[in-house]
């Protein structure tokens, strides 16, 4: 049986895995396997105590990781299948923030993950992203315009980038993650929000016009 909300479970787990210090720990395990939870800290010395702590805690709650409920210092802090499978979802987030220059030319893989995951944490720009053919307000496009999603076409209708067709390809790896995934997605969803790792950006300025997005959809992104 098909997805109904694949939007809104993609934007659901866009808004989970924003949550402060989730890239970092995830990927870290992903690259270098599981590590003793007596080093933790030694693992992750850029993060206080507490956090580390508390953002553990949540990550197993949420079904990512492998964490004994009644543990010793020498038990393992490992990665659960959905935790693995984010590997390809920070890889196509990353690929496309790099080719893109976004945030920056500069910034490291964690960064452009969750720059990426911010951008997909606004359902605006997800519902653009996977019906380009949809009619917006321009007041709702404002996030896309500053990140180069989109651009004016002929008449002032709006049309997908590059950038934003690519976004798109990187946001059908994230939309099969939750499908693959959904009871994490719905534990997360059931939860109070967290604060999210990045700030999404605001434009300023008029309400732009009604304008249509043509484009074609998003495919999955090539491996």
């Amino acid at each position: 049986m098909s997805n109904p909300h694949p939007i809104a479970d993609a934007v659901s787990a866009a808004a989970m895995l924003s949550l402060r210090w989730t890239t970092r720990i995830i990927s870290e395990i992903d690259d270098n396997g599981p590590i003793p939870h007596r080093a933790a800290q030694a693992t992750f010395p850029d993060i206080p105590a507490d956090s580390l702590q508390h953002g553990l805690r949540t990550l197993r709650q949420r079904g990512l990781l492998q964490i004994r409920e009644h543990r010793d210092d020498d038990s393992p802090v490992g990665l659960t299948q959905a935790g693995r499978d984010l590997g390809d979802v920070y890889e196509a987030l990353s690929h496309w923030a790099r080719r893109h220059h976004y945030p920056t030319s500069q910034s490291d893989f964690v960064t452009r993950v969750e720059a990426s995951l911010a951008l997909l944490r606004d359902r605006h720009t997800v519902s653009l992203l996977e019906a380009p053919s949809a009619k917006l307000y321009g007041y709702r496009a404002r996030r896309a315009l500053h990140a180069g999603l989109i651009g004016t076409g002929p008449n002032g209708w709006y049309t997908l980038t590059e950038a934003g067709g690519e976004l798109g390809q990187a946001l059908a790896v994230l939309t099969n993650w939750a499908a693959a995934h959904p009871q994490v997605v719905m534990a997360a969803a059931s939860r109070r929000p967290d604060r999210p790792t990045t700030e999404l950006h605001h434009v300023g300025g008029p309400a732009l016009r009604l304008a249509h997005i043509g484009s074609t959809h998003a495919t999955r992104f090539p491996r």
